[in-house]
């Protein structure tokens, strides 16, 4: 298939809806561009497959398909930019000491907010007795999100990573005059992420 396919005047109405089928297994197979390309193109290879997808997303008609699912899956599961940073900063300055020697009945009882952080638990429970006394010890063990897996996830999304994603992109010709003024306006970025964290 030739790049000129995924251009706007040249695709058919049938590829459109083929492609449509790729964005949609895209979404319901963990957003791996290559396998859901592949599943309509079984015999395309690994690196055919990812640079095809990227391809096609470009595509006007494409990228407004995908954006109307990115928006029906926000109104879905009712999310914008400002409820997901702020669950991620939840995650991320947690304070698990809340949760040290909790009964499992007291873990029930802590914050929405605190529980959502617990990704597993395992309950134990053993008995001793000491002078003819009967005792029930029971140890709850948590296992959290990951702190620095929430980091990462802040930096993408607030574009942290950026100025150096540039950087392994095709370099652009540039002006002097163009190159002043991207560096200023990156360093201005930069001033204000900085002038911004929490």
């Amino acid at each position: 298939m030739q790049l000129s396919a995924y251009n706007n005047n040249r695709m058919t109405e049938r590829t459109f809806e083929k492609y449509k089928l790729v964005i949609d297994e895209y979404f319901v197979n963990g957003f791996n561009g290559t396998r859901a390309y592949q599943k309509f193109y079984p015999n395309a290879k690994d690196s055919t497959s990812d640079k095809r997808f990227r391809e096609l997303t470009e595509n006007d008609r494409i990228e407004s398909y995908f954006s109307e699912k990115q928006l029906e899956a926000q109104k879905i599961l009712q999310t914008s930019h400002e409820v997901l940073l702020n669950e991620l900063r939840n995650w991320a300055y947690s304070d698990i000491t809340q949760t040290l020697l909790l009964t499992p009945d007291q873990v029930k009882e802590l914050p929405a907010e605190v529980r959502r952080l617990i990704t597993k638990y395992e309950t134990s429970t053993r008995r001793f007795t000491v002078d003819e006394i009967e005792t029930v010890d029971t140890v709850v063990k948590l296992w959290f999100v990951s702190k620095e897996r929430a980091m990462e996830m802040i930096h993408k999304h607030t574009g942290f990573y950026e100025m150096d994603n540039r950087q392994k992109v095709e370099p652009k010709v540039m002006t002097r005059e163009e190159r002043d003024a991207y560096i200023k306006e990156m360093q201005e970025k930069i001033l204000k992420d900085a002038t911004n964290a929490p």
